[in-house]
């Protein structure tokens, strides 16, 4: 493969014929796939080198199917076409990705953002649209979802039951090194790892945590399962139910739906259904099995949620507030509510999320943009809890003086 030419030696060209240069022909599909192709006259230059025909290949896809075709106002053409000349051939799949995201943020749109194999997303949402079981798309995944902040990486959410939950790891734990390096989310091995963590930003600890080789979903699915129970507080009489929702699969609504069922049997004094982490992909249909428990036994119903509540996931936390079906506590939830299109590219190197059209709010309002308020607002502890959980806290609370 022959190196591009420095930038600066770049031929000078409109944007338009830039644009151009980079634009293939897609199919409208839900799902679209993309490889490297040769192409021809002016798109020559945007084969030279591996990360200039990657990027041309994503943005191309981005303009053939992002809905909004005014693009926010931007001078799209003439932003792709820079992208285009400031890639060299020596960047990586995550300078692309970076170069992509910083122009699609732009765009202020929901589902759109480019994610390549450095990044858990791609493994999770691979995962998530791959409905042929749950054994696909899997890495050596602990159970701890990390999000960096200032170059440091701290645990957002911990599955309940995952290994890195019985290692100890709990959300807001910074994660300092993996195996002696610094942490990288997907940087687990299969087997045993060595993890330092620290859980008030003082005192590091080392863990030895076991990182199962396993799709996100196959982990969402048992987690959902794992979270299921009853506390039994007899010390002031009363049962709390409890159950969070990781993601929408099959198996997941039925998990809920019979967990319903058995904390109805259960005689509870109030159910706490908690929807913050994890993907969205949710229905109203998962709200039944919540309406039939309350015609049976109607126990105070608590929603926990934040800015981790995303998607179909807001649309059930809109329909909470608006049959009054229970209570939202938390923190305002992400406003992303757009219908998006995945598209799996260049020998699936990359996986693209395209904002393809609006989303209906049955009787609930805009959520896109603006997420849904919580009825009691706890704002989440993110970095150095010490074990904490101030809006679960703050439910417990609620039941207690109840």
């Amino acid at each position: 493969m022959r190196d591009c030419p420095a930038r600066s030696s770049l031929p000078k060209r409109s944007a338009q014929q830039l644009l151009g240069a980079v634009v293939f022909a897609l199919t409208s599909l839900s799902a679209t796939s993309v490889t490297a192709q040769s192409t021809s006259g002016d798109s020559a230059s945007a084969n030279d080198c591996t990360a200039q025909r990657d990027i041309s290949v994503v943005l191309s896809v981005v303009t053939e199917q992002f809905y909004d075709k005014t693009f926010n106002g931007l001078d799209w053409s003439a932003e792709v076409a820079d992208a285009v000349e400031a890639t060299q051939c020596s960047d990586t799949t995550k300078q692309v990705t970076d170069r992509v995201n910083q122009l699609l943020s732009r765009l202020e749109a929901s589902h759109t953002a480019l994610y390549s194999q450095h990044d858990l997303d791609y493994w999770g949402l691979n995962s998530l649209f791959h409905f042929d079981g749950l054994d696909a798309y899997t890495l050596p995944f602990p159970g701890v979802w990390a999000t960096s902040s200032d170059n440091r990486w701290f645990a957002q959410h911990v599955l309940n039951g995952s290994a890195a939950d019985a290692a100890g790891i709990r959300e807001g734990d910074e994660l300092i090194s993996l195996n002696g390096e610094p942490f990288d989310p997907v940087g687990f091995v299969a087997g045993d790892n060595q993890v330092q963590v620290s859980s008030d930003g003082q005192t590091v600890r080392e863990i030895t945590v076991n990182a199962p080789v396993q799709s996100v979903m196959r982990a969402f699915v048992d987690a959902s399962a794992a979270s299921a129970r009853v506390l039994d507080l007899q010390a002031i009489g009363k049962r709390i139910a409890y159950y969070r929702i990781w993601a929408a699969r099959d198996q997941i609504q039925r998990d809920f739906q019979a967990s319903m069922e058995e904390f109805t049997e259960a005689d509870i004094d109030a159910l706490i259904i908690d929807l913050r982490g994890g993907f969205g992909g949710t229905s109203e249909d998962y709200l039944s099995a919540v309406r039939f428990m309350r015609a049976q036994n109607p126990v105070p119903v608590f929603f926990l949620i934040d800015d981790s509540v995303r998607s179909g996931k807001e649309l059930l936390a809109a329909i909470v507030r608006r049959d009054n079906l229970g209570t939202l506590v938390g923190s305002t939830t992400a406003g992303y509510y757009l219908s998006g299109r995945m598209n799996r590219l260049l020998d699936e190197r990359y996986f693209l999320y395209v904002a393809v059209g609006t989303f209906p709010t049955p009787g609930t309002g805009d959520i896109e943009g603006v997420g849904v308020a919580p009825d009691i607002e706890v704002a989440p502890c993110r970095q150095h809890c010490n074990g904490s959980d101030p809006i679960l806290d703050r439910v417990l609370q609620l039941i207690i003086a109840q």
